[in-house]
């Protein structure tokens, strides 16, 4: 009788863990989600579905919107959150989202709440706890597809979002292995995860 009902408990449980994953289905060439019974929970009107197995709070899908192509964040609840900035890698658990309107970019986390509100010009990814973030620039296209910031000065921020280096700097790269190259006019020189200029 106890095996009974532990044979009975384990296929409802089992049953219930995998409802709770969603898959990407396509039809007529839009995406959407169905669960593993083949339940549609997240209708099919998307171009694109980025994310194959949906487990979390968020999926990254694309759109047209107002005749423009986007990456988008979307919930369980098929809510459209953020709108990702280009398409973006996650450095350390955050991606950079993008304000539509000011065009500004900021940080989200994988269960869809804003880390760092959009402020930034231009901001990398994070790496080693720091990003780089460019202020006063503008872009210039260097091909069809990518473009290239142009002047302005570079800082970095921590991932509270807080300038731990302001932004002085004409060049700067991503932190690796505890310091970053950065170069103010001619002279090019590391800064240490610690906060110090090594010359």
């Amino acid at each position: 009788m106890n095996k009974f009902f532990l044979l009975i408990l384990f296929c409802f449980f089992s049953t219930f863990i995998s409802s709770q994953t969603w898959y990407r289905e396509e039809i007529n060439d839009l995406c959407g989600y169905v669960d593993s019974l083949g339940v549609v929970k997240i209708p099919f009107e998307y171009m694109d579905a980025f994310t194959y197995e949906f487990t979390d709070s968020i999926a990254f899908v694309a759109i047209i919107e107002n005749g423009v192509g986007k990456i988008k964040t979307i919930d369980r609840n098929n809510k459209k959150l953020f709108t990702v900035y280009s398409s973006d890698d996650i450095g350390e658990a955050l991606f950079r989202i993008q304000d539509d309107s000011t065009g500004y970019v900021g940080f989200a986390d994988l269960n869809g709440s804003v880390i760092i509100p959009p402020r930034f010009f231009y901001v990398n990814l994070f790496n080693e706890g720091f990003a780089a973030f460019n202020t006063g620039g503008h872009l210039e296209p260097m091909d069809e597809e990518h473009t290239l910031i142009v002047g302005g000065k570079w800082g970095y921020i921590n991932k509270e979002g807080k300038e731990v280096f302001p932004a002085i700097f004409d060049k700067a790269r991503s932190f690796d292995g505890g310091k970053a190259e950065v170069q103010i006019g001619k002279q090019v020189f590391c800064i240490s995860s610690n906060k110090c200029f090594e010359r």
